[in-house]
């Protein structure tokens, strides 16, 4: 009854409906329009098969294992990318204000700073938020026990690039040079490029928080369960493109 609740419930809730309604539509069709029925019947399988984890998985894995995480770290600090703010409401811990990604990342570094003790910036601006994405994870690093004097935060970025220009001219000023960069898997490919693009010459790539591999279940065939890093991976793959385009011609 678990296994047939969860295939009817990603069949009824979006993306999964649009599988079915063209399904049905293309049924329908076949009769009438035989034409305007296989497309129907193509469309409710890119929806199904593309927004599947299978798909996802394979769509990511790329990315993820562009860099592997290292045995032995060792640099003059470690820079923290933010990944997006929740916010709202009066939390009980700062936590609870980062998004699942920052959050994922900052539980990484801070685990990183209690092995090896090194500084840690964190940079994350406001774009989209109330109140900058950096300021959040840091007060939740405090909480967790990271004394201020080994936080240093940038507040002013909106993006990638942003981050890796004003994190480089922030290291500059303190004379880190070694950074140990920390982000998500997928995020590590466009961080490290962009980085390099801003002066960083010697970085520890340091991929967290990985969302592909491991054992596929059903639910992981059916439509709507990787959607999320599917969009992701596209982003990823769109920014690459961008970048290397930008850095090229410019």
């Amino acid at each position: 009854m678990f296994l047939i609740k969860k295939i009817l419930e990603a069949f009824v809730l979006p993306p999964g409906i649009m599988v079915v309604i063209l399904a049905a539509l293309a049924a329908w069709l076949w009769k009438r329009e035989r034409k305007a029925a296989a497309i129907c019947a193509v469309l409710s399988a890119v929806i199904w098969a593309g927004t599947s984890k299978v798909f996802s998985d394979e769509l990511i894995k790329p990315l993820e294992l562009a860099y592997a995480l290292p045995d032995n770290p060792r640099g003059d600090a470690i820079v923290l990318l933010c990944g997006g703010f929740r916010g709202g409401g009066r939390p009980y811990s700062s936590s609870e204000r980062l998004a699942p990604g920052t959050l994922e990342r900052s539980a990484a570094a801070y685990k990183l700073f209690k092995d090896i003790g090194l500084p840690i910036v964190v940079s994350g601006g406001a774009p989209f938020s109330s109140e900058p994405e950096s300021e959040a994870a840091a007060a939740w690093l405090k909480e967790l026990g990271v004394p201020d004097g080994k936080l240093t935060v940038e507040k002013a970025s909106r993006d990638t690039r942003e981050n890796a220009l004003l994190t480089m001219k922030l290291c500059g000023e303190k004379g880190y040079k070694r950074l140990i960069l920390v982000t998500s898997a997928y995020h590590m490919p466009r961080s490290v490029l962009l980085f390099a693009k801003s002066g960083a010459s010697d970085l520890v790539p340091f991929p967290v928080a990985r969302r592909s591999g491991g054992p596929l279940y059903v639910r992981d065939w059916l439509p709507g369960s990787g959607v999320v890093e599917a969009r992701l991976a596209l982003n990823e793959y769109l920014g690459l493109a961008w970048y290397r385009l930008y850095f090229t011609f410019f």
